[in-house]
């Protein structure tokens, strides 16, 4: 560091000695003589290298690297540097807060997950389970941080049965906000993303000068608990704890985060795509049936989505919409061949070449979101690296049960703050759904 103040020192004054030459100039008629002009250039190319040379030795400084030991505290080994990052190079929970899919994370000292569970469940004191919650963020809600490793179990396992994190775009939070950034193009009539425009210029011609606007997104991390309950019988009859408690603790994980990117309201939840302001709701036609789906509302949806979101589109459905589109076809010649545009290949469903991921999560057939396009790599989640569980026999006392509790934090919402309205033609969005029939 200090290397880097001597060269930011150098610089200052060979800056210093430039505009003084040209302050000269200036005084003497505006023209700068030979002398002068060699020796600016000088002074010119090596400030230039001196920038070389700081980026060079800022490049060199380990600025993201934690401290991996601190006197007078124990700590875990690690075997590999953790760095953290902002924006999640994957989305398992290694790739989002460490950017490493190979780190070694921390265990607290237990051996194994099931380890861990049976020392919560028997209720004594433990000093591995008091020094894991002392990390900023656990003792506000109660409860035992979940080592990182059985941490990254549960969130990795859960993503596997997700539909909305793996296709969203996924920013690790540091605190209970994060801003995240996103252009404000809604309407694109004369220029784009809120200032960017272009013009064809004759030669000595000037431009017009545009200001692009940038739109921050906040996201503010939700608190999302878990309950689950475990046989006390069972458990002690030698019924691992990752095969009880571990497996419906995954499951309820991702399916209430799926169901608030989905139908969320953003009070105390997320905010979901049903909700979301760029949502576009094509309507129905006319004299249209109850609770139905037609090929129209099909081509109606598709010519809404944003050019843009073509390649990550995909259909969001509920299963109760199966029987609208198997029999859903168009007709083909003067024969008047039938044509379904519903397909299923390989265990895979595509409806006008884009998947179909069928989901109880989605309203029911008839209700607005019963099928919804989008482009889920426009819908912003961010989320809280510790999670917390705690126990309780209080409740399933007198059925010997013990109950527990488990907290996350994240938060979701679309990045588009509304449609946009193209140059030409009607408005376009990332999400499209169809209304209520």
């Amino acid at each position: 560091m200090r290397f880097i103040a001597d060269l930011v020192h150098e610089k200052k004054q060979l800056v210093e000695k430039a505009e003084a030459i040209l302050n000269e100039a200036e005084k003497a008629g505006g023209s700068l003589t030979k002398e002068q002009e060699r020796q600016f250039n000088r002074y010119t190319d090596k400030i230039k290298s001196i920038n070389e040379s700081i980026d060079e030795e800022l490049l060199n400084i380990r600025t993201s690297e934690p401290i991996l030991n601190m006197p007078q505290k124990a700590v875990s080994p690690v075997e590999e540097t953790k760095t953290p990052v902002t924006k999640a190079i994957s989305k398992s929970f290694r790739g989002m807060f460490y950017g490493n899919e190979t780190v070694k994370l921390s265990n607290n000292g237990f051996h194994s997950m099931d380890e861990f569970l049976r020392t919560l469940h028997s209720g004594r004191a433990d000093n591995r389970l008091i020094n894991a919650s002392m990390v900023e963020g656990i003792p506000e809600f109660g409860g035992y941080s979940v080592p990182e490793e059985y941490g990254a179990f549960l969130m990795d396992k859960s993503l596997e049965n997700e539909i909305i994190r793996p296709g969203a775009t996924v920013w690790a939070m540091g605190s209970e906000t994060k801003k995240v950034p996103a252009f404000d193009g809604a309407d694109r009539t004369n220029h784009l993303f809120g200032g960017i425009s272009g013009e064809w210029l004759e030669e000595g011609q000037t431009g017009t000068r545009k200001t692009a606007k940038l739109r921050l997104i906040q996201l503010k991390a939700k608190k999302l608990a878990c309950f689950s309950q475990a046989s006390n019988e069972l458990i002690a009859d030698g019924m691992s704890f990752e095969e009880m408690l571990a497996g419906a603790l995954i499951k309820g994980l991702g399916w209430y985060m799926d169901y608030a990117f989905i139908n969320g309201t953003s009070e105390g939840q997320p905010l979901g795509i049903i909700n979301d302001p760029a949502l576009i709701t094509v309507n129905k036609e006319d004299s249209q049936a109850a609770a139905t789906i037609t090929y129209q509302n099909v081509v109606n949806m598709f010519s809404r989505l944003a050019p843009s979101c073509f390649t990550n589109a995909v259909w969001l459905a509920n299963p109760s919409v199966i029987p609208q589109l198997l029999t859903m076809t168009i007709t083909i010649g003067t024969g008047g061949a039938q044509i379904p545009v519903f397909r299923e290949e390989s265990g895979k469903f595509t409806l006008l070449g884009k998947e179909v991921l069928f989901t109880e999560k989605c309203p029911a057939l008839g209700a607005k979101g019963d099928l919804i396009l989008a482009d889920l790599s426009q819908y912003a989640i961010g989320m809280r690296k510790e999670i917390a569980l705690d126990r309780s026999n209080v409740p399933g006392w007198m059925e010997d049960m013990t109950d527990y509790r488990v907290i996350v934090r994240v938060d979701g919402q679309g990045t588009w703050d509304k449609p946009i309205t193209p140059k030409n033609g009607a408005t376009l969005s990332w999400a499209v759904a169809l209304e209520a029939r």
